[in-house]
């Protein structure tokens, strides 16, 4: 149940548009919101919660569907989702998935038509290591043009899953529909044809995650059993 309440709150933070300072949070949450800037531009924000032993753990990063401006290159967005949990050198994938079990960790993501969500909780007293794999892959991503089509294969095989719902095929066009030159046109997702051609576009993958996978485009949101000197500190690292 706190798990549940922990995740609810920093949904309707990150819903809130833009995250406040602690003297305005009651007017929403009747937590204390506490929010620093580092000097690298990197937001960072907790809220103390009532749940002993357990912190959640969110990266937000500003970018979702309706950045992919270019033309013939939708999806990418999404893409990062996929390929963020392929592992670095230090934690690998499996080693990753180890890493959090012992600690009783889970971690998921997801992308939306404005934002990339990436969230993990699990015990409070190893938030120094659950901050770390996740600095570790933010810094250290890297892949082989091998790597990259093997996960751009695995995304057209979830647009082909997803595309076979009568409900997602006529959410896809009403969005077609609706907007003319927005990027909201497209689903997260992306253009199939887009999808199709991605295996292509190694190079550009590459440019994305360089200019969107940056201190000014994220935000971390620490909510828990946890204090707003700790999680500065260790967002300082």
């Amino acid at each position: 149940m706190k798990r549940k309440t922990l995740h609810m709150l920093v949904f309707i933070l990150i819903l809130s548009g833009s995250i406040i300072s602690a003297a305005d949070s009651v007017k929403i949450l009747p937590y204390k919101i506490y929010q620093q800037k580092l000097d690298n531009d990197l937001n960072v924000v907790t809220v103390p919660f009532d749940s002993p032993g357990i912190a959640a753990f969110y990266i937000v990063v500003r970018v979702g569907a309706r950045n992919e401006v270019e033309k013939g290159v939708t999806g990418f967005a999404h893409f990062f989702e996929h390929m963020m949990f392929r592992g670095t050198d230090k934690y690998p994938k499996e080693k990753y998935s180890a890493v959090l079990k012992s600690i009783g960790a889970s971690a998921n993501a997801n992308t939306s038509q404005d934002r990339t969500v990436y969230h993990m909780t699990g015990n409070a007293g190893m938030l120094e290591l659950m901050f770390e794999i996740e600095a570790d892959r933010f810094r250290n991503l890297h892949y082989s043009e091998h790597d990259f089509k093997t996960e751009a294969g695995a995304v057209k095989g979830e647009y082909t899953k997803n595309n076979a719902s009568p409900y997602q095929q006529s959410f896809e066009n009403v969005r077609n529909t609706a907007f003319d030159s927005h990027t909201y046109k497209h689903t997260t997702m992306g253009f199939l044809e887009d999808i199709v051609d991605m295996p292509n576009q190694y190079d550009y993958s590459l440019e994305f995650f360089k200019r969107y996978y940056r201190p000014e485009y994220c935000t971390i949101v620490v909510v828990g059993d946890v204090t707003p000197e700790q999680v500065v500190s260790l967002s300082e690292k």
